[in-house]
């Protein structure tokens, strides 16, 4: 029988009710969850620990680490690992865990849920059962079971705060689908040659601002001077900006003259940022700005952590954004 490591973080999976009002918060589901879901045991032999325990909008650069840290340790003593995680920030825990623990050779999953396990008409039992499932496959890489669906992690994003869906892959197909039994897709799979190794480090030098019609970039001027090493600027449609009196050319300029890398990507999920389409895009291209291609946000911006705690360089920085770590870019 496999054996599985479920590393319980937080989240809506194990959140209680608190009187008066009901209000979610993190419960202690180490002496009850198991013996509320007692067929996982028929699937693997289950250890299970708590690094922490909070709502997913407090895991941040520590949370990372920790986890990094943990799966590293004990990837000799396990067959798989699922990590329970709060929705929202989900895909950037997933994100920032393939861009660390590199060529992958065992599963590292995460799940959560919409609903409590406590509460009537739960999602988290069913996603708890198919995440333990599927680390006990041949799945070598970072992935999200949520929804019947197995994605990977750094092309997930969450697109529903209602849905039992509430993930999707939005430029890469997925990695299986759950039914009755587990089909994977195993030619959408990564696959390297190379040795598992860790790469630790994030940068909070980073900095990644919504553009809206009618934002006026001057009120974003003093962060040139903060100590930003990237830029990750959302705009429209396949990466355009505005070109008007509230143009954002002017402080591309600024960022790239003063050695910060620029990255435009789009307000919309599907598709790929092409900064050849339009005439925005086009002059922030010639103002140093690139765009992340099929890229999720939460991939973008975490790449980006990631590159920022191992180089000073803008340049550098531009040119590792476009190389493959864990299969979150097209070639």
């Amino acid at each position: 029988m496999k054996r599985i490591l479920i590393l319980h973080t937080g989240g809506t999976f194990g959140m209680v009710p608190m009187e008066p009002d009901e209000i979610l918060v993190p419960g202690n589901l180490h002496s009850e969850w198991l013996n509320q879901v007692p067929e996982i045991a028929r699937l693997a032999e289950i250890d299970v620990e708590i690094p922490f325990n909070m709502d997913s909008s407090n895991v941040s650069i520590a949370e990372w680490e920790t986890l990094v840290d943990i799966v590293g340790r004990k990837m000799d003593r396990y067959d798989g690992f699922v990590i329970i995680h709060g929705t929202d920030t989900m895909a950037y825990t997933a994100s920032a865990l393939s861009f660390s623990l590199l060529n992958l050779r065992k599963p590292v999953i995460l799940t959560g849920a919409q609903r409590p396990l406590a509460r009537l008409r739960s999602d988290a039992r069913g996603n708890l059962i198919d995440a333990i499932q599927v680390a006990t496959m041949d799945i070598p890489e970072v992935a999200v079971v949520f929804g019947q669906s197995v994605l990977r992690g750094n092309r997930a994003t969450k697109n529903s705060i209602s849905s039992y869906k509430a993930f999707v892959s939005p430029n890469y197909p997925s990695l299986g689908k759950i039914g009755l039994n587990v089909e994977l897709f195993r030619e959408n799979m990564l696959l390297t040659p190379q040795p598992f190794r860790i790469d630790r480090g994030f940068s909070d030098e980073v900095v990644a601002l919504y553009i809206f019609p009618g934002s006026d970039p001057r009120l974003f001027f003093p962060l040139l001077d903060s100590g930003t090493k990237a830029f990750l600027l959302i705009g429209f449609g396949a990466g355009n900006l505005p070109e008007n009196d509230r143009s954002w050319i002017p402080f591309i300029e600024k960022a790239t003259g003063k050695g910060q890398a620029v990255f435009l990507a789009s307000s919309a999920l599907h598709g790929r940022v092409d900064l050849e389409l339009y005439a925005g895009a086009q002059e922030a291209a010639r103002a140093g700005a690139v765009g992340v291609k099929g890229m999720t946000r939460e991939a973008a911006l975490v790449k980006l952590m990631k590159l920022c705690a191992t180089y000073d360089d803008a340049g550098k920085i531009r040119e590792y954004f476009f190389t493959d770590r864990a299969g979150e870019i097209e070639p």
